[in-house]
């Protein structure tokens, strides 16, 4: 397996440990967790609620991930605004528009396959905003969770999630998300045609559970696809080292000392 591979997962890996626990945490955890009565002692608790925590943060570890893979990557160019939050503008026609296609794909009536109004929708975005000047558009704040080129010039747009398992409203507004941040970025890198910039809706982990009810499935990639055709990194390798990297002895060190710090406090 590559070292380069090991290394950038170890690297993410001690990225979301960095700063994780600090002193002023645990007594903020301690302080939480006094007014709760529990047979559990107060430091195993804490380590619990740390662990749960980085669990939660589970999704921004593969976003995190996936940047640095993109750093590493020789087949594509990072560009600027990828994992960052940022300033985005559109109009609202346009976002009225795209809240009307959400709706609409909800309706019984509504085809089975959302290939040509996908389509449809992303040219009339274009159309709309190449019409209007920018004193027209309004701002909204986006996270932009990867955003890379290709050798070809191809700009790819990802909306990076680990699961395909989210309840029904919140896949909703990951969609909605989704389209809204691909309308900004249009407009902000002066996109003229959707063969210029490609949303793409990725799940690393390849378990499908949601179809494709607002993106097509030409839109949405999971597990090795999105590494099959952009990236020169093998996703097998990262899959691999993920399962093996808890046994990592850097990162058991790491664990290792999170307990000793904890059990080392002053605590109840």
């Amino acid at each position: 397996m590559s070292e380069q591979v090991k290394e950038v997962i170890r690297k993410t890996v001690i990225q979301m440990l960095d700063g994780s626990v600090s002193p002023i945490n645990i007594r903020r955890m301690a302080r939480k967790h006094e007014e709760k009565p529990h047979f559990i002692p107060i430091r195993y608790r804490i380590v619990g609620g740390i662990l749960q925590g980085l669990n939660i943060k589970l999704g921004n570890f593969i976003e995190q991930l996936l940047s640095n893979i993109v750093e590493l990557d020789t087949g594509v160019r990072a560009m600027e605004d990828s994992g960052r939050k940022i300033l985005l503008s559109f109009t609202p026609q346009t976002d009225a528009l795209i809240d009307s296609y959400i709706t609409r794909r909800q309706l019984p009536n509504s085809p089975d396959d959302c290939t040509q109004q996908f389509e449809d929708l992303l040219q009339n975005i274009l159309k709309i905003e190449s019409a209007v000047p920018d004193s027209e558009r309004g701002g909204i704040v986006k996270d932009v969770d990867g955003l890379f080129q290709t050798a070809d010039g191809l700009i790819v747009y990802t909306e990076l999630k680990y699961n395909d398992d989210h309840d029904t409203g919140k896949f909703v507004d990951i969609n909605r998300k989704f389209i809204k941040t691909w309308a900004g970025l249009a407009v902000r890198y002066q996109i003229e045609s959707t063969d210029q910039l490609l949303p793409i809706l990725y799940y690393f982990n390849p378990r499908k559970r949601y179809g494709p009810i607002y993106v097509p499935s030409k839109n949405i990639m999971r597990g090795s696809q999105l590494f099959e055709r952009f990236f020169h990194i093998n996703y097998k390798d990262v899959d691999r080292y993920l399962k093996e990297v808890g046994d990592d002895p850097e990162i058991l060190a790491i664990f290792d000392r999170i307990y000793d710090l904890i059990r080392n406090q002053d605590l109840p």
